[in-house]
């Protein structure tokens, strides 16, 4: 039982949130024996509810956990929603464009490319995955897709939606080719989020 919960615990470390038919199915267990160990969890302050998400099937919402420290270890989003608020301030959508270019680089170390762009692909998703984005690509006749899992600024979002565009630029400066966001925060058939961004066949 206790390893298990330890199951648990390390599936919320790697993913950062979930729901319990979410940790559920990545271990092949029913939603009520998983809730049953979660509550044991909350009791014991391992992990917290930090909100809902809805399904597909108009039910009721389900309760999303975190690791307790994740959910209470910093009051960073609102310092970063404050930094960047002050960063754009009075700039034009020309100037934004060319600061927020700046910030995706400066989110990255020494960034150089191979030849192929499934090599760039792999790379990419490895530092992203790196920076929390539950990141994975698909192929695609016309262009690569790539999408997100998982949303770092989620907490954010609403009040910057220029975090969007740095994204862009972000796997722009991993690739080397334009991208072009297609879906934001849009739900599978689990329910669960996600965005994707069209690659740009475009060097």
């Amino acid at each position: 039982m206790a390893n298990t919960r330890q199951l648990i615990l390390e599936f919320l470390e790697s993913k950062q949130i979930g729901t319990a038919p979410e940790i559920a199915r990545a271990m092949n267990m029913t939603s009520a024996n998983v809730r049953h160990h979660i509550s044991i969890l909350v009791d014991e302050g391992a992990i917290v509810e930090i909100g809902t998400r809805r399904t597909k099937d108009r039910g009721r919402p389900s309760l999303l956990y975190a690791l307790y420290g994740h959910a209470r270890q910093h009051n960073l989003d609102q310092l970063s929603s404050a930094l960047l608020d002050e960063l754009l301030l009075g700039k034009t959508p020309d100037e934004a464009t060319q600061v927020l270019k700046r910030l995706a680089g400066r989110l990255l170390d020494d960034n150089t490319y191979s030849s192929s762009l499934t090599q760039r692909l792999y790379k990419a998703i490895l530092r992203l995955n790196e920076m929390h984005y539950d990141a994975r690509w698909e192929a695609h006749a016309d262009a690569p897709y790539l999408i997100f899992g998982f949303c770092p600024y989620t907490k954010i979002l609403h009040s910057n939606p220029e975090l969007c565009t740095l994204d862009s630029h972000l796997i722009e400066a991993l690739l080397g080719r334009p991208a072009r966001q297609i879906e934001r925060l849009a739900e599978d058939e689990r329910g669960a989020t996600y965005c994707k961004f069209l690659i740009s066949n475009m060097h």
